[in-house]
């Protein structure tokens, strides 16, 4: 390929070893074939426009592409979660009838510019989900008012039309009125209309957690799972880390081979202040991990390696411990709350989030309606009543 090229790239060595070293020899046959048809229809184009030149077909070569040059310095690295969350934003925006979009979409430009403030400020910045969360709610606001009747403008929208949208669509009425008296609260700041319909709405108490927990039975029988053989060692650590110590699925994907501390056997989680100290159960099951990945002769960074990333760089897929937790019957988010609402029932919300790197505004929810089925059942003179939620403190080693 390098003998039919007019000019040999100067990284054209690097990508070989590169290509080599991460791919099956004819998966490194096809990430040079598409390099050389690149670099031979351009031979001055730069590594940038030689990726926006690939051809969308051409999926795991333009990946390996981007990660070398990324590796090499040769191109600015990308923020594909950044862009899949604009892309969900922008859907969100197109589906906003013409006479509403306009404010909307200058709501959304000043919510991002108040992410990045609070970025650059060191504050914690409104996430994307919070973002997206917003955005469906003016949307669902907006196409409702439209098949309503005819609107024209956001000054034409009355506090009856509010009423009607808040008991007309489902969902957690109190976050949807906190959206809308933000939302006319800032149009009126900009002068878009002249009377705020949003005033007379009223929030009403914060909404108690509605979840479900694991009681004592099933996390008995998860950890019993979990401290064997049989289970696959990615399902082991994710399950141990969600139910023993509330790590969430982006942490858990996120871990990588130097975030472990094998003299202090702790675990460095993502957001949070502290190391995670470790059980002798879950450090087991993280060396289990590591002997699997070191098995998979990959370069991966990351503990949890799976077949679609062991030639790159990347985490692992978001859904993929949701598909490794289906075989235990539960899911990482279902483990984790109920180590949550655990923490928060027995300790403190402050230190509870303390801990785990928390707003303690968030995790007062966990208070409301959940009483422990045990203590009810050990406290002489108290009859046990049905409880929405009920959760008991997870079995240790």
């Amino acid at each position: 390929m390098a003998g039919r090229l007019h000019r040999v790239p100067a990284w054209w060595d690097d990508l070989t070893a590169f290509a080599v070293a991460r791919h099956h020899p004819s998966g490194a046959i096809v990430i040079l074939r598409e390099a050389g048809r690149l670099a031979g229809a351009d031979p001055d184009a730069s590594p940038q426009q030689l990726l926006d030149r690939c051809a969308p077909a051409a999926g795991t070569a333009g990946r390996a592409l981007r990660a070398f040059f990324t590796s090499r310095g040769l191109i600015l690295p990308g923020d594909e979660k950044q862009r899949r969350a604009a892309a969900r934003r922008r859907r969100h925006l197109d589906a906003v009838p013409d006479c509403l979009a306009a404010a909307v979409a200058a709501f959304n430009r000043s919510q991002l510019a108040e992410q990045e403030r609070a970025r650059r400020g060191g504050r914690h910045p409104l996430s994307d989900i919070t973002l997206e969360t917003r955005l469906r709610i003016l949307r669902d606001l907006a196409v409702h008012l439209t098949s309503a009747g005819p609107v024209t403008g956001w000054s034409q929208v009355t506090t009856a039309d509010l009423e009607g949208f808040l008991g007309h669509s489902p969902g957690n009425r109190h976050q949807r009125t906190y959206v809308l008296r933000g939302f006319f609260g800032w149009a009126k700041h900009r002068k878009l209309i002249l009377i705020d319909p949003a005033t007379a709405l009223r929030l009403g108490s914060q909404p108690a957690f509605t979840g479900t927990v694991l009681d004592t039975a099933a996390q008995r029988a998860l950890f019993r799972r979990w401290t064997g053989s049989t289970a696959h060692p990615h399902e082991r650590l994710t399950g141990l880390l969600a139910l023993l110590h509330a790590a969430s699925s982006a942490q858990i994907r996120s871990l990588t081979t130097g975030d472990a501390n094998h003299a202090q056997r702790t675990l460095s989680l993502a957001g949070r202040p502290f190391p995670a100290s470790l059980d002798p159960v879950s450090w087991a099951a993280l060396g289990d991990c590591l002997r699997h990945r070191e098995a998979l002769h990959t370069l991966n960074p990351h503990v949890i390696v799976t077949m679609a990333t062991r030639t790159g760089d990347s985490p692992a897929h978001q859904s993929y411990l949701t598909r490794v937790l289906r075989r235990a019957g539960t899911t990482p988010a279902l483990c984790r709350q109920t180590r949550v609402s655990q923490l928060v029932t027995d300790l403190d919300p402050k230190l509870a989030a303390t801990a785990l790197g928390m707003q303690d505004s968030g995790l007062v929810r966990y208070l409301a309606g959940n009483v422990d089925s045990d203590r009810l059942e050990r406290t002489p003179g108290i009859s046990r009543q049905p409880t929405r939620a009920l959760q008991a403190p997870p079995c240790t080693p």
